[in-house]
């Protein structure tokens, strides 16, 4: 065997675990079916093409490469309705603004440190309360409410800081 793959580790195997994952994902952030389709595909084979040992694929970069196809699809939009705004013609049905805010929250949850992006995800986006959280971390209910409070904090310095950049590039 020229392999040394795992045994029953395939594409295949690898595709059935984390589609649904992947796909909740895009979902939740687009809120377009088709788009996520779209692109939970193009991540998967993006994953083939990456390499021949499927065990090394994790769900980890798998979100990873779909958070930034989804990025990409907003960008050509935003550029394609800047391009329609510039003709004259009505861009409001071709850009979300709703899904810019989101992704670029996403952004700037991607520069946080592990333990923020991870309770604020668990807090904001899936709904845990505090003490279930303090349950979940295995700490206190007071450490966790400080932990959201210096996440949020660090959230805001990097929206801000995306919020700069994007107008003193636009600015110019």
């Amino acid at each position: 065997m020229a392999r040394s793959e795992p045994p029953g580790v395939t594409f295949a195997t690898v595709y059935d675990e984390h589609v649904q994952e992947v796909y909740r994902f895009v979902h939740r952030r687009c809120r377009d079916h088709s788009l996520s389709e779209d692109i939970t595909q193009e991540t998967f084979i993006s994953a083939v093409h990456r390499t021949d040992d499927p065990s090394t694929i994790t769900i980890g970069w798998l979100i990873t490469v779909a958070k930034n196809k989804l990025i990409d699809v907003l960008r050509r939009e935003v550029r394609y309705s800047e391009k329609i705004r510039l003709i004259g013609a009505d861009a409001d049905a071709a850009i979300d603004a709703d899904l810019v805010e989101r992704l670029r929250v996403e952004a700037a949850l991607s520069q946080l440190r592990p333990d923020y992006r991870l309770v604020l995800t668990l807090h904001y986006l899936d709904g845990f309360t505090v003490p279930a959280l303090a349950d979940h971390l295995d700490r206190s209910v007071k450490s966790v409410e400080g932990l959201i409070t210096r996440a949020r904090r660090d959230l805001r310095a990097a929206l801000d800081e995306t919020g700069d950049a994007e107008h003193q590039g636009g600015g110019s």
